[in-house]
């Protein structure tokens, strides 16, 4: 069972991450959820990978809810429980897969590898007062590139739609104790919100818990 972070925060999120070492009968059996399956299987997707990740990730929310789950997914992607209380969101890069759960407010996670190969599109969202900060910052530039990228990624994930531009509609501001805020603006929205990031091994996890 490849379990690697599961716990319940003082916001009442519910955080899990599944690493995938099982091959696909293995993440069955473990999920057992006839109905989950045929979702899936609807979605008719080509990559391995990407069944396996859609598998743990229902393993995942089943063993948070304690109960067998059912997925929908709007006109934008974005997850939802059918016929259950609470707001979800999902994400996964290469054999990881996170999932965050709260039983009333929205959510947003998003997980990463680190790498220094972000630097190249850097500038195509991270901000004047992103850079002036991450330019003071005695953390290596592409980490903070990172963070700043993967924590726009759990914002886009808890407000779901398009037509956001991660550079011009979102700012973050500096972490503090693996914590930060950030705000959205685009057209007549705005708002604030509080980040927080996890680090397990090389991964970087960044939610948001909202309204």
């Amino acid at each position: 069972m490849a379990l690697i972070y599961h716990n319940s925060g003082p916001l009442g999120q519910h955080i899990a991450v599944w690493s995938i070492s099982e091959t696909y009968d293995e993440l069955v059996l473990f999920l057992n959820n006839e109905g989950f399956l045929k979702e899936i299987q609807n979605l008719r997707l080509k990559s391995e990978l990407r069944i396996s990740q859609k598998l743990a990730a229902g393993i995942l929310l089943q063993q948070i809810l304690k109960a067998n789950i059912e997925l929908y997914y709007d006109e934008f992607g974005k997850p939802h429980l059918k016929n259950q209380e609470g707001n979800i969101s999902i994400s996964n890069t290469k054999e990881f897969v996170a999932v965050i759960y709260h039983p009333e407010k929205t959510v947003g996670i998003d997980i990463e590898f680190p790498s220094e190969r972000i630097e190249k599109i850097a500038p195509k969202f991270i901000n004047q007062q992103e850079q002036n900060w991450i330019a003071n910052s005695q953390t290596p530039y592409y980490q903070n590139c990172f963070i700043v990228w993967c924590v726009k990624e759990s914002l886009f994930k808890l407000i779901g739609g398009g037509g956001i531009d991660f550079k011009d509609h979102i700012s973050v501001d500096e972490p503090k104790n693996n914590m930060g805020a950030l705000h959205f603006s685009k057209l007549n929205q705005e708002a604030y919100f509080d980040y927080h990031l996890l680090t397990l091994d090389d991964l970087l996890i960044s939610y948001i818990v909202g309204n």
